[in-house]
């Protein structure tokens, strides 16, 4: 596209790509001014879905005009080529800034929210929610000024038919509880995802910021974050309220609007402007006499000469001793500290790995990555993305993108046909190694969150309040299972044509010994979630849990034994490449490594810090592990 001509605008450079299409820096040619030229991209132009969509936002947003929103100045279609001209906007996004400042101080997050607070307003004011208020559609431009994006999911309070109730919309770190249970959303949505945004600028963090979408949708719906002058000491307690207000779990409880959300602001504002640090603060002096001041300074630099010296001898002392009493240089290992912020600044927390990232140039999470061979991989995740390489992951192509529907798991039958699983029952399969995909009805509605193929033909899914889906056909057609639970079930493999095993939410675990005609539930052993289970033979198998937990069975499952590791990260993949040699991939970018089957794991690092979903490996033992923030990493050996 770089140097083509779509109507009077001409492509210069790529600014960014998200689900619906890629936006160009252009020219205008007419007017002579640089526009941001958002174009459809194919993959979606055969969906009349994304082609209302996308004609929506060009409406909605043209029909908002203030300083704080980036204006819209026209609508293209050339030739089957859709697009929007908008403002271009020299700047970053607040996601970006976030990133690199790790977080705002009080009184740069407070202004810059207080912008987003009026954009928004005025939207309300004009009858529109925008249901995806989030850093990454916000840009800062290089005057400071807040420019609000991306009203493609936005809708008119008067609008019917557009949108269905029962359709979750947003993004989830930053979705009000209303629309986690896709009810409709309403002035109050926007207000919730303006305060995860705010607690996010003064903490670098999401309040709700786990290791898997349900942890996060249940903390959205039932927990309270922690106050951000727990995090922040410079924070003030009004800041506390403010936010915790904006959080209410019930929409009537939060801000009326957004001119109400401003009100509270300003004074917090007026009497915390230009504060960076209370622990910084300055003091002013008193005038002291030139010469006492002469003295002081004498007295400061003697004191300084002599501890220097001390701790020089101590030096000298101390290696000298270790050289009679080695094991005082040996400390302990500290256990690995049980907060986000913790494992991110910690000293051990190396920047070297085993593995290299990928470059996919795609920003949603992803949930899971699959190869079918040395060559041929793909991987899904949020906002219904399918990526796939042909060359062993050195280039991705995006290949679906299904408007709003979040993708958990994706695999291939032995027979070559694969099939990926999501929310709202959904499972789409692919008969040309994921070029394209075609949908397969489930019979549910619940979330699909594991597939597995124990044959050519025989396949189980798994998923939210005690879905099993069994197929004999190879997929063409799933009927579901009765189980005598009804929680999450989260993973299912099988150690032999029989003996299957199903581990989920609050330490459950099923097993069947009939090739899953029935399932039973076994003693539990763990109030834990268990995130996934894996068996190396029929004898040998793994499950990985919440809190660093790992059990192991060496009895086929009949009994289930804690191994101990220095980990206190969510674990979410357990993926071996041989009996031997093994890994589990963490919500907290480490990755444990086993050399002797699983009985002892080392921590590792993953050389960035990003919540990791799913292992997968190749004939030739090469180990790929997905991510959040379109991640994959690719093992090194």
């Amino acid at each position: 596209m770089i140097g083509s001509v779509i109507e009077n605008y001409k492509i210069i450079s790529v600014l960014g790509e998200g689900g619906m299409g890629v936006v160009y820096k252009a020219l205008d040619m007419k007017l002579e001014r640089f526009v941001a030229l958002k174009i459809l991209g194919t993959q979606s132009l055969n969906s009349s879905q994304f082609i209302e969509r996308f004609k929506r936002e060009a409406r909605n947003q043209a029909k908002l005009n203030h300083p704080n929103i980036v204006p819209v100045y026209g609508f293209t279609d050339d030739n089957g080529i859709l697009g929007i001209a908008m403002e271009y906007v020299e700047g970053e996004t607040l996601e970006k800034i976030i990133f690199r400042k790790k977080r705002l101080e009080l009184s740069e997050a407070l202004n810059l929210i207080k912008q987003v607070l009026a954009g928004v307003g005025y939207a309300h004011n004009k009858g529109f929610i925008h249901r995806d208020i989030k850093p990454s559609n916000i840009i800062i431009s290089k005057e400071g000024v807040v420019k609000i994006m991306d009203f493609g999911i936005s809708k008119s309070i008067f609008e019917k038919g557009i949108t269905k109730t029962g359709t979750k919309i947003g993004t989830i770190l930053y979705m009000s509880p209303e629309q986690i249970r896709a009810e409709e959303p309403t002035r109050q949505s926007d207000i919730y995802s303006i305060g995860v945004t705010l607690y996010e600028m003064l903490t670098g963090l999401t309040p709700f910021d786990y290791g898997t979408e349900y942890d996060i949708m249940e903390g959205h719906l039932k927990k309270t974050p922690p106050r951000v002058s727990m995090q922040i000491n410079t924070v003030p307690p009004e800041v506390d309220k403010i936010v915790a207000k904006s959080l209410d779990k019930i929409a009537l409880k939060r801000y009326k609007s957004c001119e109400e959300f401003i009100d509270e602001l300003d004074p917090v504002m007026a009497r915390y402007s230009g504060v960076k640090s209370t622990i910084n603060k300055e003091f002013k002096a008193e005038p002291v006499q030139k010469s006492v001041f002469v003295q002081k300074m004498k007295i400061t630099v003697l004191t300084v000469v002599i501890l220097g010296m001390f701790i020089g001898l101590a030096y000298v002392l101390f290696y000298a001793i270790s050289d009679f009493w080695p094991t005082i240089t040996k400390l302990e290992p500290r256990a690995a500290e049980d907060t986000v912020a913790g494992v991110q600044n910690s000293p051990k927390y190396l920047e070297r790995s085993n593995f290299v990232q990928l470059t996919t140039d795609i920003r949603a999470n992803l949930n899971s990555v699959f190869f079918l061979d040395d060559y041929i991989g793909v991987a899904c995740g949020e906002k219904g993305t399918i990526i796939r390489t042909t060359d062993g992951g050195d280039f991705w192509n995006p290949v679906l993108f299904l408007d709003s529907i979040n993708l958990f798991d994706i695999k291939f039958s032995s027979a070559g046909s694969g099939f990926v699983i999501g929310e709202d029952g959904k499972i789409f399969r692919t008969t040309d190694l994921g070029e394209s995909w075609v949908e397969v009805s489930s019979g549910v509605i619940e979330s699909l969150f594991s597939i597995e193929f124990v044959s050519n033909n025989l396949g189980f899914i798994v998923g939210s309040k005690g879905t099993v889906l069994k197929t004999s056909d190879g997929g063409n057609n799933w009927v579901r299972v009765k189980v005598p639970v009804n929680n999450l079930l989260y993973s299912v493999t099988f150690s032999s044509d029989k003996d299957g095993f199903i581990v989920g939410w609050n330490g459950t675990v099923l097993r069947t010994a009939n090739g899953g005609n029935s399932w039973e539930v076994i003693p539990p052993f763990t109030d834990k979630y268990l995130r996934d289970v894996n068996f190396l033979n029929n004898r040998e198998g793994l499950i990985c849990a919440a809190a660093g937990e790992i059990f192991r069975t060496e009895d086929g499952g009949t009994t289930w034994n804690k191994i101990s590791t220095s980990s206190t990260s969510g674990l979410a993949s357990i993926g071996f490449v041989d009996e031997v040699h093994g890994f589990i991939a963490s919500a907290r970018g480490e990755i444990l490594e086993t050399k002797d089957g699983g009985r002892n794991w080392n921590v590792n690092p993953s050389g960035n810090y990003f919540s990791l979903s799913r292992i997968a490996s190749t004939p030739k033992k090469n180990v790929f592990i997905s991510g959040f923030n379109g991640v994959i990493l690719k093992s090194k050996i």
